[in-house]
C-alpha cells in the first residue's frame, strides 16, 4: 500500500489546480499506477480537492471501473453479454464465486491469486459462453470460448498448479530445474 505522502505527490503530478472537477481524472489516474484504489489513496483525493471522503468513495463505488482491493494475480472476466448470458454464463459466474470462495463483498480470493469480475461483450459470441483470464498486469490474456463449470474447475486447478511450480521453481532452484 502506497504511503500517503508518495499518494499526495502523485495527485500533484496529474493536476496543478486539483479540483472537484478532476476527481474521476484523478481517481483513473491512481488506479493505473496502482492496479486500484488504495484506501490511502481515497483520503488524500478527498484532502487534496477539499471533498469529503464519502463524496470520493460514492464516485469510486459508483463507477463499475473503479476497484477497490488489490487484483489478483490472475483477472477472471465472464462475459455478460446477451448470448453469454443466454447460454448460462450467469450460472458460470455463480460457480466460479462459489469455488474461489467469493462473497459480494470480495471478489479477490484470500491467497490473491484470483479476482473475478463480470465483463461486457468481448465480440466473440459464435463461443458464448465465454471467459478471459488475464493477468493484472495486462501482459497475458486467454479466450476460453464453451464454458462449462467442469471446464472452468479444470483451468482454475491449471493456473493454480502453474502457480505452485513457479514457486516450487523459485523456492528451490536446483530441484526446480528438473520440473517440467
Amino acid at each position: 500500500m502506497p504511503s500517503e505522502s508518495e499518494v499526495y505527490l502523485f495527485v500533484s503530478k496529474i493536476t496543478s489546480e486539483p479540483t472537484r472537477n478532476n476527481l474521476i481524472n484523478i481517481l483513473q489516474a491512481v488506479q493505473n499506477r496502482y492496479g486500484y484504489l488504495p484506501e490511502t489513496a481515497l483520503k488524500v483525493i478527498s484532502q487534496a480537492l477539499n471533498v469529503p471522503l464519502s463524496k470520493v468513495y460514492g464516485v469510486a463505488t459508483f463507477y463499475h471501473q473503479f476497484k477497490l482491493e488489490p487484483p489478483g494475480r490472475y483477472i477472471i472476466l465472464v462475459c455478460k453479454g446477451t448470448a453469454c448470458h443466454a447460454k448460462g454464463n450467469t450460472n458460470n459466474y455463480e460457480f466460479l464465486r462459489l469455488l474461489l470462495d467469493l462473497d459480494s463483498n470480495r471478489h479477490t480470493t484470500r491467497d490473491g491469486l484470483f479476482s473475478l469480475e463480470p465483463a461486457r461483450c468481448f465480440g466473440c459470441c459464435s463461443l458464448a459462453p465465454v471467459v478471459m483470464i488475464m493477468s493484472s498486469d495486462g501482459s497475458y490474456k486467454h479466450l476460453y470460448g464453451h464454458v462449462t463449470p467442469a471446464l472452468l474447475k479444470k483451468i482454475i486447478d491449471e493456473y493454480t498448479r502453474k502457480v505452485l511450480k513457479e514457486v516450487t521453481v523459485h523456492a528451490n532452484p536446483t530441484k526446480g530445474d528438473n520440473i517440467r
